[in-house]
């Protein structure tokens, strides 16, 4: 039974998934795990030899228990945006991967966001202004640690590294480039304009190749893969949501809610916004993917379980969540602990309750994080709306397990919400990518066996209507949290 590896590298965890190339029938999987390394305030780091070996590993794992399917048609990639690790002329590390999470550069980002230069960029190349982003990232580097600017011989990411490693080949696809906020994406190729402001010569830079390059496995791969395995580039992790999800047909949205969460739309055009509040990035050449990310999704409830519920089970207390009115009776919740990115793009603004009274219970503060993470994700939600009319919300990610954060969810935006069959959103758009690079098939719509539904969620009118006013109320509560950052 012929089959194709998505392998789909996350901020924890490196997952490789085996799926039937017809069907889309997954016939194995295996995950690992790491950990973030946070060695200063505000720095998170990842050792990028421990995700190759994990990657390595996964597909290792993946491939003997697929054996008697005989060798995998091809291997293809999604991973994490934002990364930077920079190597010397002999590929050794020079710094630890620096992640999309880390905040070093904050205070450069801000100066930059509020410039006609970081305007300009933004322009370009569609990544805002803030300190995921690897051109602020390098431009502390390059005020901070002049030496190690100087001797790399490469900047890369995540995913560059892993496929380095495997190929002894600088390469990056235009859908992970598109997320440097270095890489203009009108052109497809990196901005002659940022390098200029960075002083960066593009010979540091991997080369930018389509998606749907492909690189086949020499012999004695570190992964011990059959040589001449084909490894498609893939795409993002945020874009191959939207793919294997079945969010790329106008009028469809994709909301991911995991440790983190975003909100995307697909284009078949660019898009720029004036007040920099949501990104652009590439899926392929011709789709772009726009939409904004958050940097609270369900951590925030980790923390409230971990918090105020050390005792409970998640279903009991969104349980008792349930049967609450909508709105908390009054009590509202900024879900801003980790500073935010879309739409506030603000790494020093903080959350908090609004509208607490005696009457509140436990059950009450459950509802009103539920909401205000929700409620944070439809301010992101209407900007896109404005561009393109939704019917249709495909959810995925860990929030989805939970049917009444869904029902939720389709009740604040006031669409029908759908969700996926499987969780591996990312791993099954890259598959996708990998069967049409490969010719087995000429256009995505030959796959909607990979991008099946399970449940559908339907929004209860009269309660869209009081969330549509309670997220007015959230917006204005949101300028006054920024109007207290530090």
């Amino acid at each position: 039974m012929p089959y194709i590896i998505g392998c789909d590298i996350g901020t924890t965890n490196v997952k490789s998934v085996a799926f039937d190339t017809v069907s889309g029938t997954i016939l194995a999987s295996h995950s690992e795990s790491y950990e973030m390394q946070h060695p200063r305030p505000d720095w998170s780091e990842q050792d990028p030899e421990e995700i190759f070996q994990a990657a390595c590993k996964t597909l290792k794992k993946v491939t003997e228990k697929c054996r008697h399917h005989g060798e995998p048609v091809g291997i293809s990639f999604s991973a994490a945006m934002h990364g930077v690790l920079a190597l010397d002329k002999d590929g050794r590390q020079l710094t630890n991967l620096i992640i999309w999470a880390d905040n070093r550069s904050a205070d450069v980002a801000i100066k930059l966001r509020g410039s006609q230069v970081g305007k300009k960029i933004y322009n370009h190349n569609g990544t805002p202004i803030h300190a995921m982003a690897p051109v602020c990232k390098l431009l502390w580097m390059k005020k901070n640690e002049p030496e190690i600017y100087r001797k790399t011989s490469k900047f890369i990411g995540v995913k560059e590294y892993i496929v380095y490693r495997l190929t002894g080949e600088f390469l990056v696809d235009y859908s992970i480039a598109s997320a440097t906020g270095m890489f203009n994406i009108r052109e497809l190729q990196w901005d002659g304009y940022t390098l200029k402001k960075l002083g960066l010569k593009v010979e540091k830079l991997p080369t930018a190749v389509s998606p749907y390059h492909i690189v086949k496995l020499p012999k004695g791969n570190p992964a011990k893969l059959r040589e001449g395995t084909p490894l498609i580039m893939g795409a993002s992790d945020g874009c191959l949501a939207n793919l294997g999800s079945g969010a790329i047909r106008t009028g469809s949205m994709a909301v991911t809610i995991g440790t983190s969460a975003a909100v995307r739309i697909c284009s078949g055009k660019p898009f720029s916004d004036p007040l920099m509040q949501t990104f652009c990035y590439v899926l392929d050449e011709k789709t772009y993917i726009v939409g904004g990310p958050s940097n609270n999704g369900a951590v925030i409830f980790e923390w409230l379980m971990n918090t105020f519920f050390p005792t409970d089970e998640y279903e009991a207390v969104f349980k008792e969540a349930e049967g609450i009115k909508p709105g908390s009776e009054g009590l509202l919740f900024y879900p801003y602990l980790l500073g935010e990115r879309a739409p506030l793009w603000s790494s020093s603004v903080r959350g908090g309750f609004s509208g607490l009274d005696i009457t509140h219970t436990r059950a009450h503060f459950a509802r009103a994080v539920m909401e205000g993470i929700l409620l944070n994700l439809y301010s992101i939600g209407k900007i896109l709306m404005e561009m393109q009319g939704i019917d249709t919300i495909y959810a995925n990610g860990g929030f989805a397990r939970s049917a009444t954060w869904v029902q939720m969810l389709s009740d604040v935006f006031g669409k029908t919400v759908k969700l996926n069959e499987t969780v591996e959103t990312g791993a099954v758009g890259a598959a996708m990518m990998g069967l049409k690079a490969l010719g087995v098939v000429s256009d995505f719509s030959e796959l909607t066996a990979f991008t099946q539904v399970g449940k559908e969620f339907a929004a209860h009118k009269n309660t869209h209507e009081q969330y549509d006013a309670l997220g007015r109320k959230f917006s204005k509560g949101a300028k006054l949290m920024m109007a207290h950052a530090v």
